[in-house]
């Protein structure tokens, strides 16, 4: 069980935000100074600060654009070194394809979003051929945003999603998927809606919510006003599993109500109850009569 303390989690943040270099070089001295914890946990930690700390500073390095590609270009005239970008992100505090989008932006303003999107997915568009290779280059240094990143994010998101429909189904348990909800007209859905509730710890579960995540407060007090708080009242009462760990005192925070339940895991065999009917022989006899044909 990976359930952190709250001065657990903020010694782990205080190693984040002292660090100075990159965040994927952060990455592996957060497993040597943190072993006790597994590695996707302090990964999704780390992934939580740096886009708080890009979401403060963002607004600043935009406002110091023109210095920036000014910066970049004096020393684009003196050395031909690919590393010039990653370096001037790791100065500022920021990924690197924060940087690169922010001076692509501003050194291209007639093209669109998704066309500057383009360059960062594939760097050989950007029309400057050291230019490009130093995007192509923090592209391939870079952990914590782009295109890669976003790909590899929605990749564990997914397995994680099919790891909870897998053991759902290994648990006996009947269930509606999004998709299945979202042909019903619902918008806003869990990955899992119990078709049969099941009772786990005393209480009733009537949907699950998957996140490849770890559980910090401010993160959780999102899910719950975005998505989980909407589930509780229209489903009743269901999990959240925070795959990767969660601070421990959202487990008992006062906005889960009596809708939302804390966990980093799929519950046990053992501390499932699912509701059985006693059906009469009849039907039973008539059911195996259609499994049969």
């Amino acid at each position: 069980m990976v359930v952190i303390s709250t001065e657990q989690y903020v010694e782990i943040q205080n190693f984040i935000r002292d660090y100075e270099g990159l965040s994927i070089d952060c990455s592996v001295d957060l497993v040597k100074q943190f072993p006790a914890y597994p590695k996707e946990t302090l990964g999704s930690i780390l992934s939580k600060e740096v886009l708080q700390r890009v979401k403060s500073s963002h607004s600043r390095i935009v406002a110091k654009s023109a210095a920036l590609i000014n910066e970049y270009q004096t020393a684009a005239k003196e050395t031909a070194n690919h590393d010039i970008l990653l370096k001037m992100a790791a100065k500022l505090r920021v990924p690197s394809m924060v940087l690169c989008r922010i001076i692509l932006g501003k050194m291209h303003p007639t093209h669109t979003r998704q066309e500057i999107a383009e360059m960062l997915r594939m760097p050989d568009m950007v029309p400057d051929s050291l230019l490009a290779v130093n995007v192509s280059y923090c592209l391939y240094s870079e952990n914590m945003d782009g295109p890669i990143t976003d790909a590899i994010r929605r990749c564990i998101g997914e397995e994680y999603e099919d790891r909870t429909k897998k053991l759902a189904r290994a648990a006996g348990m009947v269930f509606y998927d999004e998709g299945d909800l979202r042909r019903t007209g619902y918008d806003k859905t869990p990955d899992l809606k119990l078709a049969i509730p099941f009772a786990f710890h005393g209480r009733v579960i009537n949907w699950i919510e998957s996140k490849a995540s770890f559980g910090d407060v401010d993160s959780h007090r999102r899910y719950i006003k975005d998505q989980l708080a909407s589930y509780g009242n229209r489903f009743g009462p269901g999990i959240v599993i925070y795959w990767f760990g969660y601070i421990a005192s959202i487990a008992d925070c006062a906005e889960n109500g009596n809708e939302v339940i804390v966990t980093d895991r799929f519950p046990e065999q053992h501390d499932i109850e699912l509701l059985t009917f006693n059906l009469p022989k009849s039907l039973v006899d008539q059911s195996q009569g259609h499994s049969d044909r």
